[in-house]
């Protein structure tokens, strides 16, 4: 009897453990973009630090709106990170029923290829052309890729097009790649009266296999395999790395 008398005691106050719990959290609310906002590839009118960081796809991000676009931008301190979004471009999707499935998506920038120069040439100033040189590539970006956007057809479009959408890359003086991008709300259907959160796809793109052979020195005979995670471990630099999040638009 004492024994069914302490299950029973056990059970209600597992049961009131249970009630006690806290709920899902709310979804997170787009920040409110900041006066005088710009797309140009420099964050300085963004309060620092950035919202968010994700460790899967190695950057940090923060999502804003204003009473006409949603804005978005990243900052990219990894390498190889940094090296897929040159080669491949970094696509941000919205799907506004706050459903995990794809939406209209952006993919950008998209730049020419990036030669690091004469291999004979001292690592030093071969550091110093490479960056020089995606600084310029990004600054001279001529296309974007959207897809799955009602009144846009599928494919690249110029990035000073007509439709009101901005994006643009560019390195800070910390070496942080740094993109942005401009939307305007009524392309993707929505309001900053709509309260239903929205769910956000950021994707960085996997490098080619055509660019392996470019990229990965020769291994002379008997050299060990590099360490992974070491600099020369370019494994995945051939897979994407993506994630979603959900939040709502600002009101102000």
């Amino acid at each position: 009897m004492k024994m069914k008398k302490a299950l029973v005691t056990g059970a209600f106050l597992t049961i009131g453990l249970l009630s006690n719990i806290p709920g899902k959290a709310q979804d997170e609310q787009n920040k409110w973009a900041p006066e005088g906002i710009k797309i140009d590839g420099i964050a300085s009118e963004w309060p620092k630090p950035l919202q968010f960081y994700n460790n899967t796809a190695k950057l940090f991000y923060t999502i804003a709106n204003d009473q006409e676009n949603l804005y978005v931008i990243v900052s990219v301190p990894d390498p190889q990170s940094q090296m897929k979004i040159l080669r491949s471009g970094l696509t941000f999707s919205v799907n506004i029923t706050g459903k995990k499935k794809n939406g209209p998506s952006i993919t950008f920038p998209l730049v020419n290829e990036v030669n690091p120069g004469n291999p004979d040439a001292p690592e030093s100033s071969r550091a110093l052309i490479a960056g020089e040189l995606k600084k310029q590539l990004l600054a001279n970006a001529k296309e974007i890729k959207v897809d799955g956007f009602e009144n846009i057809p599928d494919g690249n479009i110029p990035v000073h097009n007509t439709y009101g959408i901005q994006t643009a890359g560019s390195y800070d003086s910390n070496g942080n790649l740094v993109c942005e991008l401009a939307i305007p709300l009524k392309l993707l259907g929505v309001t900053t009266a709509s309260t239903t959160p929205i769910a956000y796809h950021f994707k960085v793109n996997a490098m080619k296999k055509v660019d392996k052979k470019e990229l990965e020195p020769k291994k002379e005979k008997g050299q060990q395999p590099p360490a992974p995670g070491s600099p020369q471990d370019t494994f995945t630099l051939y897979y994407s790395a993506d994630f979603w999040t959900k939040q709502t638009l600002a009101t102000h």
